[in-house]
């Protein structure tokens, strides 16, 4: 029984030296994995509320899963109708008059403030979440590839809208939400994999 206890130690150690040198591996290509996400400002703890830091440190890992998801769909729209429509795509009639409108009003409002680093150097970057689903659905011909049907680019969306408005504003939500999140983000990826 004793080398038995023995053997397996010698095999855990073993593999956990592999694991070890495959996560070596990763971050040598750029892939923290062991390195868990540290926020840019930093929070004094005698600052604020031990309760509203715990709460901040959950939710800094949903809105992190958020810039991703949100960003790749940009990506995805901006790559596929540049790819399709030329460079100029968001100046042809790809982008509904109203999208059109909002975005560079957002753009327009925020070069008033000079200072400030402007959001994004595409007009893609001034849209709102819920655009880009429409975005998507208004050039369907493009997209149609990748996706089942339109229901399911918009229900993944609107359901990812709802969460992510509570996120950016500072809200807290529940691990069911944080579940499905993750979900959709699983289930879009795979999809446009």
């Amino acid at each position: 029984m004793k080398h038995y206890h023995v053997s397996r130690l010698k095999k855990m150690v073993f593999n956990g030296l592999l694991a070890q040198q495959d996560l070596k591996t990763l971050e040598n290509e750029g892939i923290g994995i062991r390195v868990p996400l540290s926020p840019v400002a930093k929070i004094e703890e005698t600052d604020f509320s031990p309760i509203l830091i715990h709460e901040a440190s959950r939710m800094a890992t949903v809105y992190a899963l958020f810039y991703c998801i949100e960003n790749a769909v940009r990506e995805l729209i901006d790559d596929r109708l540049s790819e399709r429509h030329g460079a100029g795509w968001w100046e042809t009639n790809c982008v509904s008059e109203k999208i059109k409108k909002a975005s560079t009003d957002l753009k327009e409002k925020e070069e008033k403030n000079k200072y400030h680093t402007p959001r994004a150097s595409a007009m893609i970057g001034y849209t709102t979440f819920a655009n880009l689903s429409q975005l998507i659905i208004n050039n369907w011909q493009d997209f149609s590839d990748l996706f089942p049907d339109q229901h399911w680019v918009s229900s993944r969306l609107n359901d990812l809208e709802l969460s992510r408005n509570i996120i950016m504003h500072t809200g807290l939500l529940p691990e069911l939400e944080v579940g499905r999140i993750e979900s959709i983000a699983r289930d879009w990826t795979r999809q446009v994999g």
